[in-house]
């Protein structure tokens, strides 16, 4: 399939989707200066050509009573790299593992109510045997976080 070139009115219904996926056609018409038909018929050729694919809701983990989102960057021997992703997939605050390239071959996002469980999940991971080193940022700031790309594991 051709690539979608995106036309300045595409770019702002992407926009405004992207602020509110629930906002109405007649308002990104509104705010668009074109009829509620043309903003119809870009969305259809967009999610026709799979530039949008779905829409879904940001949780604000902070009000949920998560007070720290934290990435871990792992450092695994390399031939033990699916090894670590499944130990690491098991611990309940992980949302996402992922494999990269670079310094540090796996990349991990977690979530917690208390910074001595960050601790505890970080040395947790390092005594996998296979594991090498972990580098921990703590995230600041609001974060809002799309469930569609994290494994939500909440317990009470």
């Amino acid at each position: 399939m051709a690539k979608l070139e995106l036309d300045e009115t595409d770019v702002k219904i992407l926009r405004m989707l992207q602020q509110d996926a629930r906002i109405p056609f007649t308002k990104i018409a509104e705010q668009c200066n074109v009829s509620t038909d043309t903003i119809i018929r870009s969305f259809g050729k967009m999610k026709e050509r799979e530039v949008i694919s779905g829409t879904t809701v940001l949780l604000n983990l902070k009000k949920m009573g998560y007070e720290y989102i934290a990435s871990f960057f792992v450092d695994v021997n390399f031939p033990h790299i699916s090894d670590g992703i499944k130990f690491i997939r098991e611990i309940p605050e992980i949302l996402w593992c992922v494999p990269t390239i670079g310094k540090y071959n796996l990349f991990t996002i977690a979530i917690f109510k208390d910074f001595s469980r960050l601790s505890e999940v970080r040395d947790l991971i390092k005594t996998h045997p296979h594991v090498i080193s972990v580098s921990t940022n703590i995230w600041v700031g609001e974060v809002l976080l799309c469930p569609e790309n994290f494994e939500l594991n909440i317990k009470e």
